[in-house]
């Protein structure tokens, strides 16, 4: 299974093969690693770069007690963290920002249903937590957090930058990875198979 972890309390880091990068089996005390994955980007049309790589980890108790939300992790209360760790050199924060800019705001106009005031300020409250003051070089972590009751935390290797109590945000972001077009098919399929090998323990 490509970038799956298994749950059987294996505390090992797990490598995101493609890039070499090193992510740990868990995070914030007891969010689990479910899988990892890749950020590709086209340059110019005719180059691609790998950007970040990332992985999706979830709150092992939450788990456990609401496998039947299996299917709807996006829109469940449960604790999760998506962790990109920077890969491409030459990255800039503008970058970051205005990528986010476009695919989480096309994801919050999605789930919406529309594109009021509202849905943007929401989306620059997000966007603008990536000032240009923070330095991104290779090996940096961004950490995008859902607490309980859909607060994102956003924090620059381990030190929080903001944080907005939004489900629409947050379900934009989670949906970025997991959802049905996300930025990589294959690490979605493994935090699948992650999650189905748990329901048959």
């Amino acid at each position: 299974m490509w970038g799956s972890v298994s749950l059987s309390g294996n505390s090992s880091p797990v490598t995101e093969s493609r890039t070499g990068t090193v992510f740990p089996a868990v995070v914030n005390d007891s969010q689990l690693l479910l899988g990892v994955g890749v950020r590709r980007k086209a340059i110019l049309g005719l180059k691609n770069i790998d950007v970040y790589a990332f992985g999706v980890y979830a709150d092992a108790e939450n788990l456990e007690e609401n496998l039947q939300l299996k299917k709807d992790l996006i829109d469940s209360n449960i604790r999760m963290t998506i962790r990109l760790q920077i890969v491409y050199s030459r990255l800039s924060i503008n970058s970051v920002r205005s990528a986010f800019e476009g695919s989480v705001g096309n994801r919050i106009r999605k789930f919406s249903g529309s594109d009021t005031e509202g849905d943007k300020e929401l989306l620059q409250r997000f966007v603008s937590q990536f000032r240009d003051e923070y330095k991104i070089p290779k090996g940096s972590i961004i950490d995008l957090s859902r607490d309980k009751d859909y607060v994102l935390r956003t924090s620059i290797d381990g030190v929080e930058v903001g944080s907005i109590e939004s489900k629409l945000l947050c379900k934009s972001i989670l949906d970025l990875y997991i959802g049905d077009e996300p930025v990589d098919r294959k690490a979605r399929e493994a935090v699948e198979n992650t999650l189905y090998s748990l329901v048959r323990k």
